[in-house]
């Protein structure tokens, strides 16, 4: 991204955005650090490390001192996984569990449990996932993810000021097509420099039915670093590009590019709307899932209160 104003993320209107994002990346860490914290807290009271007895009848694939890891445990894991490759995966998977068993067991010697916290730790990710997969239902059940333009607009216009590029950006149209493609060379400067209107629609048709891939599109804005690398250009060819005013061909081992640079805006300068439209659209409606979980909470806390269900004893 090139935008300070994503990064810094200073505006205030946005504030309770980032804290979204924040707590949706500390619940991501949560999954990992469950598994980890339950098991070395107390394997023997903790279920999700529980290992079968191996009278069960069932085949053993590995052993970590007394629990055992079943073939059937896999059974969700290997579904997808191609025949040929299956065997490998489950003599890898097992090794992994075994290290793994080895280790935490390890932990559960070496880290008394009650000398960290661990049980209300284990109880904390427990709420906090809980919380989160509950969040995430109410997002998928009652948010309306559209956002209109007048939105992204009117959230553009009260930031302008705070959409400063990082990098510079160019308004860009281009052709890229294979140099064995039929008529490339009748069509090369109808591509360049077409002169009538016809000669337009015979371009569009022309790059509709051989290009690779192209664009005619106005406001079509791509930083620097992406057309460096989509182009066979170097930086001193597209900063000459940007006066030519028409398209100039470059080529590589395969393909002919025309590239035609409309404008140029530079690191400092606001940036355009249509450079940043998809992340003011995500700005916003992450924005929006903060206000849909606050007020249903807001609801929650208020309908106990009514009903005598919950008291706060203590004033601010």
């Amino acid at each position: 991204m090139h935008l300070s104003f994503f990064k810094k993320g200073t505006l205030s209107d946005t504030h309770t955005f980032w804290i979204f994002s924040r707590r949706a990346n500390t619940y991501s860490v949560v999954f990992a650090l469950l598994a980890l914290v339950c098991v070395a807290s107390m394997s023997s009271s903790c279920k999700y490390f529980k290992g079968k007895s191996p009278s069960s009848g069932e085949k053993v694939i590995a052993r970590a001192n007394d629990e055992y890891l079943y073939l059937s445990d896999l059974s969700s894991l290997i579904k997808n996984v191609p025949h040929q490759d299956s065997a490998a995966f489950i003599a890898n998977y097992a090794e992994s569990w075994v290290r793994r068993k080895l280790l935490l067991k390890k932990a559960e010697e070496n880290v008394p449990s009650d000398e960290l916290g661990i049980d209300k730790k284990v109880e904390d990710y427990r709420q906090s996932l809980l919380l989160y997969e509950y969040e995430k239902g109410l997002i998928n059940q009652k948010l309306d993810k559209g956002v209109s333009d007048a939105e992204i607009e009117d959230f553009y216009q009260k930031n302008k000021d705070k959409f400063t590029l990082e990098s510079d950006i160019y308004d860009i149209q281009f052709v890229q097509i294979h140099q064995t493609a039929q008529d490339l060379d009748k069509m090369r400067q109808i591509i360049v420099m077409p002169r009538s209107s016809e000669d337009t629609l015979k371009r569009e048709g022309y790059c509709k039915a051989m290009a690779v891939a192209y664009s005619f599109a106005d406001n079509n804005w791509m930083a620097s670093s992406a057309i460096l690398k989509q182009f066979p250009i170097s930086a001193d060819d597209l900063k000459k590009l940007a006066g030519v005013g028409r398209f100039t061909e470059f080529k590589n081992a395969a393909d002919s590019y025309f590239l035609l640079v409309k404008s140029v805006k530079h690191m400092g300068e606001p940036s355009p709307i249509e450079f940043i439209r998809n992340q003011i659209k995500e700005v916003i409606v992450n924005k929006k899932k903060v206000i849909l979980i606050q007020k249903i909470y807001d609801g929650i806390y208020q309908d106990a209160a009514k009903a005598g269900k919950c008291e706060v004893l203590v004033k601010k």
